[in-house]
């Protein structure tokens, strides 16, 4: 992002299908994101949540807003600089009684009309009233072909893990697989994804995990130049 430009994001994510009834998990964020320099950039996220379950045993919650993130993200050399283009990100996030910290590298490179990207992503929350602290780790790689200046077409694979405390103990896992589209002009840009779990443990029907992850999770992202 350039320096002095201020950009307007709505993420939209939804989470469906448990191991038992009907679940679905809409969660929306809403950024704003403000280039400081051109490497350095930040942005403050305003965070909603909804889930509607049935007959199973996890609780439905009504629409509401639960936190404040703030983020900061740095890129480190210039595009093309080097083999890889790294980029450092950090977030922290603020709402009822959890405060979460969340480091990411972001690794890009592109090969002509393809570009490659892998995310590492660590997550430690805090649970001030319970005293009690979770730990999550992902990894997230992906590859997308640019079949013009407007329209780019790829593939993302994911897994996710859970842990008790700060990375003592596993709690289960989950690999998700899918493509991903995205759609972008010079004042807006518009990406969706679609991803299926296709492993888990501890397993369960049709060897994936349905209690600690979902089947199917879609997202889409709209960013908007102001």
């Amino acid at each position: 992002m350039p320096a002095g430009a201020l950009e307007l994001e709505i993420w939209n994510t939804g989470k469906l299908v448990k191991d038992d009834g009907y679940f679905y998990r809409w969660q929306p964020r809403v950024e704003f994101e403000y280039g400081i320099t051109d490497k350095f950039t930040t942005a403050i996220y305003f965070n909603f949540d909804e889930t509607r379950s049935k007959n199973n045993s996890y609780p439905s919650k009504s629409f509401s807003f639960v936190a404040t993130s703030f983020e900061l993200r740095y890129r480190l050399f210039e595009i093309g600089e080097y083999f890889i283009d790294p980029t450092l990100y950090g977030e922290i996030y603020f709402g009822g009684d959890k405060i979460k910290y969340e480091p990411k590298i972001f690794l890009t490179k592109r090969f002509q009309n393809f570009i490659g990207v892998m995310n590492l992503n660590s997550e430690v929350e805090k649970y001030v009233a319970d005293k009690k602290t979770e730990s999550k780790f992902e990894i997230t790689g992906g590859i997308a072909y640019e079949m013009n200046s407007n329209l780019s077409v790829g593939m993302e694979l994911r897994q996710h893990l859970n842990f008790s405390n700060i990375y003592e103990t596993k709690k289960n896992q989950a690999f998700f697989l899918g493509p991903t589209l995205n759609v972008q002009t010079e004042k807006f840009y518009f990406t969706i994804n679609f991803l299926t779990q296709i492993s888990g443990t501890p397993q369960g029907h049709k060897n994936l995990d349905l209690k600690g992850h979902e089947k199917f999770e879609v997202r889409t992202i709209l960013g908007i130049e102001l």
